[in-house]
């Protein structure tokens, strides 16, 4: 809505009151806008191709990753610890369940043989697992960047 705001200030006429109106988050001008109908109208159009696109893709992907054998591997933790594991099926998070309770539910990243990995991705071989928590440098940066991006959404 701001940035209708904006343009409508942009080309609007130099004599007109809008060119008067302040541009800031708390502007009644700005709450009493609404959007256009012709965004409304892509957007209703729009989104239920996206999703059913991304559905798509997410069954493709499910699929083929079932079909990929579930060999055991070796999960070797920082401690020393060796966990046994299953090749495409196993994240670690599931590690991290193992591990216990209050880790799973306090983890936010994992470094899988020294790359940042998704803690609901599965793992693809024997590897080194770090879990990072927020009271980590690694857990922290995950967080505040996975904020920043939520917050330029809004």
């Amino acid at each position: 809505m701001l940035y209708s705001l904006i343009r409508l200030r942009r080309y609007a006429s130099p004599h007109s009151p809008l060119l008067r109106l302040p541009i800031n988050r708390f502007s009644s001008a700005v709450a009493a806008m609404v959007a256009h109908a012709k965004d409304d109208a892509y957007l209703q159009a729009a989104i239920p191709k996206r999703i059913q696109l991304f559905q798509t893709i997410q069954a493709e992907q499910q699929t083929q990753r079932l079909s990929l054998s579930p060999d055991p591997i070796k999960v070797n933790l920082p401690d020393g610890g060796v966990r046994e594991a299953k090749k495409w099926l196993t994240t670690p998070l599931d590690v991290a369940r193992e591990i216990s309770k209050n880790l799973a539910n306090n983890a936010l990243i994992a470094k899988v043989n020294g790359v940042l990995w998704d803690m609901t991705r599965p793992l693809e071989e024997d590897c080194q697992l770090q879990i990072f928590k927020f009271d980590d440098d690694e857990g922290r940066d995950t967080f505040w960047h996975s904020s920043a991006h939520i917050l330029g959404q809004v």
